[in-house]
């Protein structure tokens, strides 16, 4: 695998890029339960003024993208007896849609996993998503999941459009997982 040349980080370009959107949530760094519920109080605030229908999926599909973070990030910041877990929250509306991305630290060696339980959610129709859901909820836990890969599912099924996700292998053992859902915005 030929090695790409890192690219430098250009500040004025990501606050560029960010500043033509209308950023709900922009979020990186150690999270926890308090923290996920003052988010989570700040986001319905937010989406208050929103189809009811259309804020109610985009804070259900939070809680479960964020929960992925807070459960499976394989990053911790150490402070104290605490050992919070970190990561990225993102939530970002647009005209027609709203995107909501979450980043996170993996193993290298679960990379295979989740692409392809992504690409196995993202094959699948509604109904076949609602059986696969029952399967899952029924089936033996897999190693360290606490959900066996339900909140993939019900992400998919909230938003009704497929996962978008990209994994940048870092040097180590680690790769950082984004994943990507829109909701169409129904106003």
């Amino acid at each position: 695998m030929d090695k790409q040349p890192v690219k430098e980080f250009n500040f004025f370009e990501y606050h560029t890029q960010i500043s033509n959107d209308n950023i709900l949530l922009s979020y990186k760094g150690p999270l926890t339960d308090v923290l996920l519920s003052e988010f989570s109080r700040d986001i319905r605030n937010k989406l208050q003024k929103e189809e009811s229908k259309t804020g109610k999926k985009v804070f259900a599909i939070f809680m479960e993208l964020a929960q992925n973070v807070l459960f499976y990030s394989k990053e911790e910041n150490h402070f104290g007896n605490n050992h919070d877990k970190v990561g990225t929250l993102v939530i970002i509306q647009r005209d027609e849609f709203y995107q909501l991305i979450t980043g996170n630290l993996v193993f290298k060696k679960d990379i295979p996993f989740l692409a392809e339980k992504c690409e196995v959610v993202n094959s699948l129709d509604r109904e076949a998503l609602r059986e696969y859901k029952r399967q899952l909820r029924n089936s033996p836990k897999e190693e360290e999941s606490r959900g066996a890969g339900i909140g993939l599912v019900q992400a998919a099924l909230t938003s009704d459009n497929p996962l978008g996700y990209q994994i940048q292998e870092l040097s180590g053992d680690f790769a950082f997982f984004v994943l990507t859902v829109s909701v169409k915005n129904r106003d």
